[in-house]
């Protein structure tokens, strides 16, 4: 079988989980002996890397730096991404080209939402990957305690047209049954088959004791951004004052909140800071840390990090949100988002 892969990003362009499912799915294919190609978007000044073991296809997008578009500019890159004729043209010839016999889509912000009504024109069983509440809020991004912007009246015109444009392909597929019912609950996906199927991680050469662990080392792996709760753990973790205690962030992206992180670390030698680091060298701190900690400020589908800690042996404390709760097990620990007392008091019990 031949397969097509779409998301926003991949390689060394990735910012996060999704990257790490799509690569971990594309493994999965190849090892089922199917043919597998990716299309995916880079920023056009960014000359395309010849070093995958994937045919990749990129097409020229924004969206790696739409961050650091003004909210003005923003608001009509989003317009385009979903009404973009030339993206969907693009798709549509290298699609024609290819053949294949499934497409599995991702995020498709980027790539643009005519992508399924292309895949629908070629008669192509399309299958849809969720992680995150995209098809809901163009941000993607639902934060704690404010939970009512998916029902303002430019989120919900923006949801009528995602839900048209998406339709009903074969099959849902999420991670998280959480973030499933959030879309069926707003009429997404009414003819789809469902599936709710957790990522899959990488085997581990750890074989530590989950139960005898005591916490000395931590760790955070992800994007530093305000809504991961980066800054909200290390005051947390600086108020915690046992010498013998580490923080170490393995940081996602290499945007200026990565230098406003280091600042507010500040002098604290146990806390370090480590730029973008591949999947190999991430496992490798895994494998060596006691404790993953997920802070998010806002609702998480499925981290994928979570499944990376448990494969390591490590036991994690992350925030009661979203669909985290579904893979944490019984020997991690839940705590109140941006609750600090909560937080630390969970640090602090797995020390006991």
């Amino acid at each position: 079988m031949k397969v097509c892969l779409f998301n926003n990003l991949y390689g060394k362009f990735s910012h996060g989980g999704a990257e790490t499912a799509v690569s971990l799915m594309a493994a999965e294919f190849k090892k089922s002996g199917d043919e597998v190609f990716l299309i995916t978007t880079k920023p056009r000044q960014e000359k395309a890397p010849d070093n995958s073991d994937l045919k990749i296809y990129y097409l020229n997008s924004k969206f790696y730096n739409l961050a650091d578009i003004n909210i003005f500019w923003r608001l009509f890159w989003h317009i385009n991404n979903i009404f973009s004729l030339k993206k969907y043209l693009e798709i549509k010839s290298i699609l024609k080209k290819e053949k294949p016999d499934l497409v599995v889509t991702h995020n498709l912000m980027g790539p643009g939402f005519l992508t399924p009504l292309a895949i629908r024109k070629l008669k192509i069983r399309h299958e849809h990957f969720l992680h995150d509440i995209q098809l809901l809020h163009p941000s993607g991004l639902m934060i704690y305690g404010h939970e009512n912007v998916l029902d303002s009246f430019a989120a919900l015109t923006y949801q009528k047209i995602t839900r048209l444009l998406f339709s009903s392909p074969a099959k849902i597929i999420s991670p998280s049954k959480w973030l499933l019912d959030m879309h069926i609950d707003r009429d997404f996906f009414n003819k789809s088959e469902i599936e709710i199927r957790p990522f899959k991680w990488a085997a581990s050469s750890s074989h530590r004791s989950e139960e005898t662990k005591i916490f000395h080392t931590f760790l955070f792996v992800g994007q530093i951004e305000e809504q991961k709760g980066i800054f909200f753990l290390i005051n947390a973790f600086k108020k915690i004052t046992e010498p013998e205690l580490s923080l170490t962030i393995i940081s996602r992206n290499n945007s200026g909140k990565l230098t406003e992180a280091t600042k507010l670390a500040g002098d604290d030698k146990r806390i370090k800071i480590i730029s973008p680091l591949g999947f190999e060298e991430t496992k490798k701190i895994m494998e060596n840390s006691d404790c993953l900690i997920v802070p998010s400020l806002c609702y998480e589908n499925s981290p994928t990090v979570i499944y990376g800690a448990h494969e390591a042996g490590m036991r994690v404390i992350a925030s009661d949100i979203g669909g985290i709760p579904e893979i944490c097990l019984k020997t991690d620990y839940l705590f109140e988002p941006g609750n600090e007392k909560d937080l630390i008091a969970k640090m602090q019990k797995g020390r006991e």
